[in-house]
């Protein structure tokens, strides 16, 4: 499959979407955001793929919007509201739906869009360079993309909105701080690095990964009792499962 903006590679049991308009900082094109809509199903598909590698190509993980696309008199209003539902805000419901581990490798700054795509993911890695801007506020306008939703769920209230609402940069050192990033990583190791990290993670058997990931996801919204019985439920059908056997059957022979 060609795709156009971004490249996809897969090196089983790990995909990597690199964002590839280096010359624009990587903004958002409609090109650019059918393509990864078209990555990510292919990494949903493949069930060699454990896990799926977002970057940026050059200097920056990813500058939001496109100022030229944004003063076209057709994304004022309701024609805005329409090109964010029916085009950017599927990236970050896909992502929703995914039970593989999503991974931000965020090479340089992420601002705007870009930003919330790195929150979208489920874990995030930066390079030194790293810089994150919820820059809408600078633009007059709110995070479309579900910075509001996802910023507060990583590092608290308090802290989501005081960037959120100031706009202000926070650099790769205090992202790791707050918890916004897992990893810091030199600059140019940053993917091979961030390959290693997510291979010790994946190594162990999806049908336990999947579950851990969306159990965990459905206790940030459930009572205890609901999220207890969803997740006895699951382990009384993982306890079905080869991988499962297969393993009790190694440790019975130790």
């Amino acid at each position: 499959m060609k795709f156009k903006e971004i490249t996809y590679k897969e090196k089983a049991p790990v995909a990597i979407i690199t964002l590839n308009r280096p010359e624009k900082r990587n903004v958002f094109s409609i090109e650019m955001i059918e393509s990864m809509i078209q990555a990510l199903h292919c990494a949903l598909e493949n069930d060699d793929i454990k896990a799926v590698i977002i970057t940026g190509a050059g200097s920056a993980f990813c500058a939001g919007g496109d100022i030229q696309e944004m003063i076209r008199a057709e994304l004022r209003s309701w024609g805005l509201k329409k090109y964010l539902w029916e085009h950017l805000q599927k990236i970050p419901m896909l992502m929703a739906d995914m039970d593989k581990l999503l991974v931000a490798a965020v090479n340089g700054p992420a601002a705007g869009g870009g930003f919330d795509l790195a929150l979208a993911c489920d874990v995030r890695t930066a390079s030194s360079s790293a810089m994150f801007i919820s820059s809408y506020v600078r633009l007059g306008l709110a995070p479309g993309f579900g910075g509001c939703f996802f910023l507060p769920r990583i590092i608290g209230l308090g802290q989501a909105l005081e960037i959120l609402l100031s706009g202000r940069e926070v650099p790769a050192e205090e992202a790791l701080h707050l918890g916004l990033v897992n990893q810091l990583f030199p600059e140019e190791t940053l993917i091979d690095d961030t390959m290693s990290w997510v291979l010790k993670i994946v190594q162990w058997p999806m049908p336990a990964l999947k579950v851990i990931k969306r159990g965990t996801y459905q206790g940030l919204t459930s009572d205890l009792k609901t999220h207890l019985d969803y997740l006895s439920s699951q382990d009384a059908l993982l306890s079905l499962t080869e991988e499962h056997l297969n393993i009790l059957d190694r440790l019975q022979k130790k």
